[in-house]
């Protein structure tokens, strides 16, 4: 089974994205403030944080609206470069309303896939059919 989903239309993943966005904005933001207090050019700063604001906003509508691609086979799920094996999952959580999954793992792995985000309610109905039958093997 294979599916997509872009963030700007799950709610969670949307949240996920604008907080690390804010935050970069935020970080620039102090960094600039800090650069000035220590007596550098105002303009310049104004102008570095601009530039730097303008790429990160960039950075953030292509992060929203690129669509990702989940991946469920007959061993594991993949989400690039994210690997889980079906034999690592000792259970999941779905949420209908923020239209995800949460995997619970059996020992946790950086690259393991955590959590399943959806963008129409009927992919997320067709992945927890195929994880209830993967996971009863």
């Amino acid at each position: 089974m294979m599916w997509s989903y872009r963030a700007i239309k799950n709610p969670v993943a949307r949240k996920k994205w604008l907080s690390f966005i804010s935050f970069l904005i935020l970080f620039g933001f102090i960094y600039s403030i800090y650069r000035i207090l220590i007596g550098e050019n105002v303009i310049k700063i104004f102008l570095i944080f601009t530039i730097f604001s303008l790429f990160i906003f960039l950075y953030a509508i292509i992060s929203l609206g690129k669509p990702r691609f989940y991946l469920m086979d007959d061993d594991s799920i993949i989400y690039k470069p994210f690997k889980t094996r079906f034999s690592k999952i000792s259970g999941y959580s779905i949420d209908e309303k923020n239209l995800r999954i949460k995997l619970e793992l059996k020992s946790l792995n950086i690259f393991s896939v955590k959590t399943l985000y959806f963008e129409k309610p009927e992919d997320l109905q067709n992945a927890e059919k195929w994880l209830k039958k993967r996971l009863r093997r």
